[in-house]
């Protein structure tokens, strides 16, 4: 079933919002939360239902603030984190952060699970360590999936919301071959960069060009790219 990101009634301050509103946050059970900004600035909510952060934000108090009923972890070199097991289906992805790591496999599964507890009503957490390169690709790959959204948009809409992200080359790769896919067209193509020497992204080629460009001026030394 087709669904929305935003509607009519969607602000530009809301688009561009990359942390869960307080007024979200039941703060009778997020006392501490509230009194800690950083760990409010740490959730990035991509959708009504779909919240994306690092490990350092999951706790029991948020899970119960946020009422979460589904939590995805692929971080396996971290411990499991403390929930209600009774309440919460916990779903643990086994994939470093490496440009050999296979997560094209998990793409589907992982976004049935989002949409499936979506469809209740439920909040899904999505995390790895950072919350920059694994739970960014998994969340753009479920916006592909079940928000019809291209790679390119969906990396750009989850760069709005959580600016931090960097799905590292090879899962890239792996997007590109997933909206193949779903679309059977590709929005992003991977092309050679002469800064690091390897094939990027064509969505961080101007990223790599601009620093670049300032260590030929020697605004940014060599041994600092």
């Amino acid at each position: 079933m087709e669904q929305t990101l935003f509607d009519q009634t969607t602000t530009f301050n809301e688009l561009f919002s990359n942390k869960v509103p307080e007024t979200q946050i039941n703060s009778s059970e997020f006392p501490l939360i509230i009194e800690e900004n950083q760990l409010i600035s740490n959730l990035s909510r991509l959708t009504e239902n779909l919240i994306l952060t690092s490990a350092s934000a999951v706790n029991p108090v948020i899970l119960r603030a946020l009422n979460i009923k589904c939590i995805i972890n692929i971080a396996p070199e971290l411990p499991d984190p403390q929930y209600d097991a009774d309440n919460i289906i916990y779903h643990k992805i086994p994939i470093l952060d490496s440009g050999i790591s296979r997560i094209l496999p998990f793409f589907h599964e992982v976004a049935d699970l989002i949409n499936e507890v979506a469809s209740s009503n439920g909040q899904t957490l999505v995390y790895c360590v950072a919350g920059v390169s694994r739970s960014a690709s998994i969340c753009i790959s479920y916006l592909m999936k079940y928000h019809q959204l291209s790679l390119l948009e969906a990396y750009n809409y989850v760069k709005i919301k959580r600016p931090r992200i960097k799905p590292n080359c090879g899962f890239f790769k792996q997007l590109i071959e997933y909206e193949k896919q779903l679309y059977c067209c590709n929005t992003v193509v991977m092309v050679f960069n002469e800064f690091v020497k390897m094939s990027i992204p064509n969505v961080y080629d101007s990223e790599y060009r601009f620093i670049n460009n300032l260590t030929k001026k020697r605004i940014i030394p060599r041994n600092k790219r």
